[in-house]
């Protein structure tokens, strides 16, 4: 009975041993915001053999996958890929959306209990607290009993915080007011030693300095269009958007923003990344971390300049290079072997409505305050006069249901009168109400990406549909919102502990990354996560089938 015990014993002890084995030390998560999935193909040959060729040579590839939801913003864009739901279940609906309770418009991260740490501005007034569902950072914190670390970081505050977690150790965004980098009493009272360090080194100062010049000489840029166009905002003193720009006289001029919408800040960005792996000791034990990266400057660029553009192919280039530096980082400080990473978008983005209108595309821009005064009219002339409508955004309508109600009006009438409305408006292509998402929907991309983001707490009583290309953004540069695939479309990739070595084209929807994580980090899933895990990604599913 004892040899018996000894040895059950000791097949336990061997089992935990290859367990602990297998587990990767760290997860890396890198989420560059509005980068489109035909960047990678449109740009490969300008790509360096240790950044994204290397990440697509040694891991694994999916070329079609896509967001299941609308819309398609940053923040419902990281929420959804971390927690592996989309934001019906964990309620991330927008980067701002109208709060029917406050009767006023919320930030999905604003926390008005929250103190700023390392800076004197509101900046830090940041939690997760609007977040419903948790993320692969808490899943990964609860696999170890909360011995690991799940840390966050980006230009953005949204880009930091909804990744990491409700149970993150610490986000750290940047303050555009001074460049610095700072966080919330969420995490900590003040910043580590390391950070007060970086931050007093002022390097968003020092690269500021240099400037932003092509890397390669302008003829060289052949997936673009020329230099100087229509279709980009301009920022020069000189009234052109075109190259060079001075970064520093930008910061005087408008803060740092102005230094985020340059490719120094996914600079910034991967110096603060290895700054954090070495200094949080990142993969250095046997309890698995996390650290999700979000580079926002392409994003920033992209609203600016559009797809079309030098500066958004310029971008993409130089982010090449500080992915294959990272890369290095993380081989020589964590090994290959002992990491898995995945690199995807929040978004992607649609071209700009005026490059494709004088291409003869039918795409213009959605007269927003015409449609709204119309309806009020509209709305008034059908029914009593009143203020029917108490908020418009993120395509949405939110309904007066106090008028509603005094005026004895029923919401089937209030429904088809605006309908009937909206459907004739130039621009849009389709309407759908709150009683119609708790029905059988039609079967149509619009109303099942609509139902995947529509949240009964917190969504409008109304959704429209613009046509194809159409927007709510001016003449220049470009944003995205929408549920057609050039919105939805992004890259996915992962390499490492794990992964197997090849590619699909199999259809994927972003849910299914959390899952697939937490398979490759052999934990539970998230708990609201998505049970559908892409089984081709994993080496040891691969390796059966050979077999």
């Amino acid at each position: 009975m004892k040899r018996y015990t000894l040895l059950t014993i000791l097949a336990i002890f061997l089992i935990s041993a290859i367990q602990a084995q297998d587990k990767p030390k760290l997860i890396v998560g890198i989420v560059v915001d509005q980068m489109r999935a035909d960047y990678i193909y449109r740009y490969w040959e300008k790509y360096s053999d240790e950044g994204f060729k290397k990440i697509i040579g040694q891991g694994f590839f999916c070329k079609n996958v896509h967001f299941n939801f609308s819309p398609t913003f940053t923040a419902p864009g990281h929420a959804s890929v971390y927690s592996g739901t989309s934001p019906m279940d964990h309620g991330i609906i927008a980067n701002n959306w109208f709060d029917k309770k406050l009767g006023e418009k919320v930030y999905c991260t604003s926390d008005p209990n929250a103190k700023s740490v390392g800076t004197e501005t509101d900046a830090g007034k940041m939690t997760p607290h609007r977040m419903l569902a948790p993320t692969i950072g808490d899943a990964t914190r609860i696999s170890n009993n909360f011995k690991g670390k799940s840390i966050g970081i980006s230009i953005k505050d949204r880009g930091a915080i909804l990744p990491a977690g409700h149970s993150a150790n610490a986000a750290y965004w940047m303050d555009y007011a001074n460049g610095k980098f700072v966080t919330s009493d969420y995490y900590m009272d003040e910043l580590p030693a390391w950070l007060k360090a970086f931050n007093k080194a002022k390097y968003a100062d020092e690269l500021a300095a240099n400037g932003w010049s092509p890397l390669l000489s302008l003829e060289k840029y052949t997936e673009s269009t020329v230099d100087d166009t229509p279709y980009e905002k301009v920022y020069n003193k000189n009234g052109k958007p075109v190259f060079p720009y001075d970064v520093s006289a930008l910061i005087k001029e408008n803060d740092y923003y102005s230094f985020a919408l340059t490719p120094h800040g996914n600079t910034i960005l991967r110096m603060l990344a290895e700054k954090v792996l070495v200094e949080e000791d990142l993969g250095d034990d046997q309890y698995t971390d996390l650290l999700a990266i979000s580079f926002s400057s392409p994003d920033m660029i992209g609203h600016a300049f559009g797809p079309q553009s030098i500066e958004v192919e310029d971008t993409y280039i130089r982010l090449d290079l500080e992915i294959a530096k990272l890369l290095q980082t993380l081989d020589e400080r964590v090994g290959k072997d002992n990491y898995v990473l995945f690199l995807t978008a929040d978004h992607a983005a649609a071209e700009v409505p005026k490059y494709m209108k004088d291409h003869k595309m039918p795409i213009s821009l959605f007269n927003t305050e015409a449609y709204l005064d119309g309806l009020k009219n509209h709305l008034n002339t059908n029914l009593n006069a009143g203020e029917w409508v108490r908020n418009y955004s993120n395509r949405q309508l939110f309904l007066n249901h106090e008028l509603i109600a005094e005026q004895e009006v029923s919401l089937e009438d209030i429904y088809r009168t605006i309908e009937s409305y909206t459907l004739d408006f130039d621009g849009i292509s389709g309407v759908l109400n709150a009683k119609t998402m708790q029905y059988p929907l039609p079967s149509n991309n619009f109303a099942q990406l609509t139902l995947n983001g529509w949240n009964q707490q917190r969504s409008g009583d109304l959704v429209i549909q613009f046509l194809p290309g159409w927007m709510e953004y001016g003449h220049q540069g470009t944003t995205h919102g929408s549920t057609y695939s050039y919105d939805t479309h992004v890259p996915l990739m992962f390499y490492g502990k794990g992964v197997y070595q090849g590619s699909t084209s199999d259809y994927i929807d972003i849910t299914q990354i959390a899952p697939t994580i937490s398979v490759l980090g052999s934990m539970a899933f998230p708990m609201m996560s998505s049970h559908q895990v892409i089984t081709k990604v994993l080496e040891e599913d691969q390796n059966q089938w050979k077999r």
